[in-house]
């Protein structure tokens, strides 16, 4: 196997490991890594036929902790947003609401981390609202998980009906983005390659993980996932 293929195997299983055991993350540790060996153009919609296999292979083993109508607002508004996203993305320079919304996140996550809650109930308002910016953030910022993290852990679900919440979520926005990439003729065989080698490892990342999760301590649950929160808005701070 080439070098550059068992690099990206190693970064795609790192960055599923971590959505294994938290329900969502693998982005934001495997496309700032895959950029170094491939250029954005193949990494984009490749991670979207990888992130919609990782979400199935996740809902398999979690949709009994989940009740989807319970979460219909949030579900529809989030592709909704994510199309609007995509499309924002090719036409507005958004460097400003993607650090906007980076600080927005860090804030907010350190509040969360010491304690303190915010009286937002998973209304269908509230849901719908969340979705559209989660949505929206994922389409054109590359930000869509911490909005949705954020809301989430301020409910205070239980560990799996938290990580089966967003296995749905992420579910149904990686089914947008790849019909979407289909529909834009993004595919082509000489992607193949790597997308073999990065579906295999990112299933067995996310095995190892969700094996992991059922062992992990609610509070230590909690705690990873508002410091990779935390990490990512502080990333996207960092490359200003």
């Amino acid at each position: 196997m080439p070098i550059d293929y068992l690099l990206a195997a190693l970064i795609m299983f790192a960055g599923a490991l971590l959505q294994g055991i938290t329900g969502f993350g693998s982005g934001l540790v495997a496309v700032p890594l895959l950029s170094l060996l491939l250029p954005l153009t193949l990494i984009t919609p490749t991670l979207s036929i990888v992130n919609l296999l990782l979400a199935g292979f996740l809902y398999l083993k979690l949709h009994s902790y989940v009740t989807i109508r319970d979460w219909r607002p949030l579900l529809v508004a989030g592709i909704g947003g994510s199309l609007i996203g995509t499309v924002a993305l090719a036409h507005i320079q958004l460097d400003w609401l993607q650090r906007g919304m980076a600080v927005f996140v860090v804030l907010v996550g350190i509040l969360l981390w010491t304690g303190v809650r915010f009286q937002l109930p998973p209304t269908q308002r509230n849901q719908s609202w969340i979705g559209i910016l989660a949505g929206f953030s994922n389409g054109a910022l590359t930000l869509g998980g911490p909005p949705i993290v954020l809301f989430l852990s301020n409910q205070q679900l239980a560990i799996l009906t938290f990580r089966a919440t967003l296995t749905v979520f992420f579910l149904a926005l990686a089914t947008t983005n790849v019909l979407s990439f289909t529909l834009q003729g993004r595919y082509t065989t000489d992607m193949w390659s790597w997308l073999m080698v990065l579906v295999v490892s990112a299933l067995v990342g996310a095995w190892c993980g969700h094996k992991v999760s059922l062992q992990l301590p609610e509070k230590w649950f909690r705690h990873l996932t508002l410091s990779v929160v935390i990490g990512a808005g502080l990333l996207v701070l960092l490359r200003w």
